[in-house]
């Protein structure tokens, strides 16, 4: 699945997180309490640097960013749950003087969010299984897709805003580091290739 948003919406999609912190809503308590579910999709923007065995320099691009969370609360200040991440690149490369790829990079992995004082702050963190999926288009010839699996952490805060009951949103901030292995580009075999996403984000949230 890809998830795309275009370049040009990317600093609204800041503005708007930036403009979110400072809503002056009175009962900013923590909505979260049973089962809860988040969804943020098409206002995520993020960028990605591109590590690998050998390479003297990393490349960055950016992209969208969208991910999926479904959990239930623990304790009043715990919450247990599963996260699916996904970030875009039409735009991507993966070592210097390589052609520029199409690339999604996605993880999923079980996470911890606890909240810190009294209001909506919480710190999130978690390790799962990574996905790195490449396309290349070579001129006058048919894509040329690779896809590699591998493992990934991410860490991350955000702050709840509960806006009726039952129903609020979620400023994330997140990284994601993903080990993807070996990948192959027209024949040139780039090693041990590390992926580090960082995102930014608005959710709207059920709980």
């Amino acid at each position: 699945m890809r998830w795309f948003m275009p370049r040009a919406r990317r600093l609204p999609g800041i503005a708007l997180l930036l403009a979110g912190v400072a809503f002056p809503v009175d009962a900013q308590t923590r909505g979260r309490d049973g089962t809860w579910f988040e969804l943020q999709m098409g206002t995520g923007t993020g960028a990605v640097r591109n590590a690998c065995g050998g390479c003297t320099t990393v490349t960055t691009a950016y992209g969208s960013a969208s991910n999926i969370r479904v959990g239930r609360s623990v304790t009043p200040d715990v919450m247990v749950g599963l996260e699916i991440f996904a970030m875009h690149s039409a735009t991507s490369s993966l070592a210097l003087g390589l052609e520029e790829l199409d690339a999604e990079n996605a993880m999923i992995s079980p996470i911890v969010m606890v909240y810190v004082g009294d209001d909506g702050f919480y710190v999130k963190g978690g390790a799962g299984l990574s996905r790195g999926t490449f396309t290349v288009i070579p001129e006058g010839q048919a894509p040329v897709t690779t896809t590699r699996e591998g493992s990934g952490l991410t860490v991350g805060l955000g702050y709840d805003i509960d806006l009726a009951g039952g129903f609020g949103m979620s400023l994330n901030l997140g990284t994601y580091i993903m080990a993807i292995g070996d990948v192959r580009v027209d024949d040139l075999l780039v090693d041990d290739v590390i992926a580090t996403v960082y995102e930014a984000g608005i959710s709207v949230a059920l709980w």
